[in-house]
């Protein structure tokens, strides 16, 4: 039996539009109508994935003709399968090891094809972090300098392609300090850490997290928020534009705000964000709630809310500015404000995949620890360990080589902690190194 790559095709393109049809037609006659594999075949052709069949536009094969065409649509998509998305690269490898023995007789090498439905790819860094942080007065013994911080780290981040739709991730980091002497010198247990576990499943336009995994405050660019969850986050996109995002659950306080308070070492977080996107100006605006045995903060004594909202807009492909601004609860003793803001122009970036490519950016930041709570800066903590700093930052980073790429930050401004208004100006340097894999 002969079948035209037309025919084939026309096939396959009908089943897009009706999967009743396509199990209807059958053209794959030993494969049950009912099997999942026509609809996997369906959204491979959809997506641009599947294109073509053996070069001449026919095949010819024996009584198992049409598991022999199925697997030669697989053998095709997986040439492509670099090129795919999360969700077509989980299709191709289900339909790689469903049809393995047809495609080893097509002449797909068993090797090639074993390395194609490994369901676990491992990626990573080497780290290195040199930073200090310089304060004008400390309260009762006047200036000083921290100490110098060296920190390397070695990270580990398996994906592990569980069905067509969901994914799981993990992020294993192990922190060594050179500083430190005895067991804490990389060799005690608590310098180890599993630091996300979460599985992420794609359903159209959702997009779905379980689990511990790292969660953004995209309306302010980070700002208010850039840490890990423990729990749910869901994003829905209606349109190319535009996204929905509601997080809900744990998060960690141990050097923030509750723990310094006399609270609880974690909170409950609930946060929900409306996004926007068109490429060259994007938009957003969030509301944040977190409650725990916090004796500081807000009326109540006992949570607190932050709304927080951001613009950018990318001049051109090398310049882009962004506004943002958080307000949360006031401070019961006015120690601190309860604004934050960045205003923030970048040129370029450092791309690790091209040598050479660079970047750099200049900001003025202003920061308050209810407000910037776990913010994404590197610079920010005042006198007490507090998100309090106020002053310029600017910044570079640079690819020395493929996967290898260095950043420096720099500081000048003041602590706003009212605690030390007397003399508070503070310098910080901060800078790293990472070596990904």
């Amino acid at each position: 039996m002969k079948k035209t790559l037309v025919s084939a095709l026309t096939t396959a393109l009908v089943v897009g539009a009706a999967s009743t049809t396509f199990a209807a037609a059958n053209p794959f006659a030993d494969v049950p109508a009912d099997h999942w594999a026509y609809d996997a075949v369906a959204q491979l052709v959809q997506d641009g994935v599947v294109n073509g069949y053996s070069a001449d536009g026919t095949f010819k094969g024996d009584q198992n003709m049409s598991r022999y065409v199925m697997a030669q649509i697989v053998a095709k998509a997986m040439a492509k399968s670099d090129a795919a998305d999360n969700n077509n690269k989980a299709l191709i490898e289900k339909l790689s090891a469903e049809f393995s023995d047809e495609l080893a007789n097509l002449g797909v090498r068993v090797a090639n094809l074993e390395a194609k439905t490994d369901n676990v790819k491992w990626t990573g860094l080497i780290r290195y972090d040199w930073n200090t942080t310089n304060y004008e007065a400390k309260k009762g013994i006047g200036s000083h300098r921290n100490p110098e911080t060296n920190t390397l780290k070695l990270r580990f981040t398996p994906s592990i392609t569980i069905n067509e739709n969901w994914t799981g991730y993990s992020e294993i980091d192990y922190n060594f300090n050179p500083d430190e002497t005895g067991a804490s010198k990389g060799e005690n247990a608590d310098n180890h850490e599993v630091s996300k576990v979460y599985a992420e499943g794609v359903y159209g336009k959702a997009d779905i997290k379980l689990g511990r995994f790292g969660s953004f405050s995209g309306a302010s660019h980070g700002l208010f928020f850039d840490d890990k969850v423990t729990g749910a986050e869901i994003v829905y996109a209606p349109t190319s534009n535009w996204k929905v995002k509601a997080t809900g659950g744990r998060i960690d306080a141990t050097e923030d705000l509750f723990k310094a308070n006399g609270g609880n070492s974690s909170a409950t977080y609930y946060g929900a964000e409306v996004l926007y996107n068109n490429g060259k100006l994007e938009a957003g605006v969030g509301y944040h709630a977190a409650g725990a045995n916090v004796t500081k903060v807000g009326n109540d004594n006992s949570n607190y809310q932050v709304v927080d909202a951001g613009v950018g807009y990318a001049f051109d492909s090398n310049v882009k500015a962004t506004v943002d601004y958080a307000r949360g609860n006031e401070w019961a003793n006015d120690r601190f404000s309860k604004d934050a803001y960045s205003i923030q122009v970048n040129y370029k970036g450092a791309n690790a995949a091209q040598k050479g490519s660079w970047g750099a950016y200049v900001a003025y930041r202003s920061l308050t620890p209810v407000a910037a709570m776990q913010t994404t800066y590197d610079i920010k903590n005042g006198n007490a360990g507090w998100r309090s700093l106020k002053g310029w930052e600017i910044g570079a980073d640079y690819a020395w080589a493929k996967n290898i790429v260095s950043s420096f930050k720099y500081f000048n401004g003041k602590d706003t902690d009212s605690d030390y208004s007397g003399k508070d100006k503070v310098t910080g340097v901060w800078s790293r190194v990472d070596f990904m894999f």
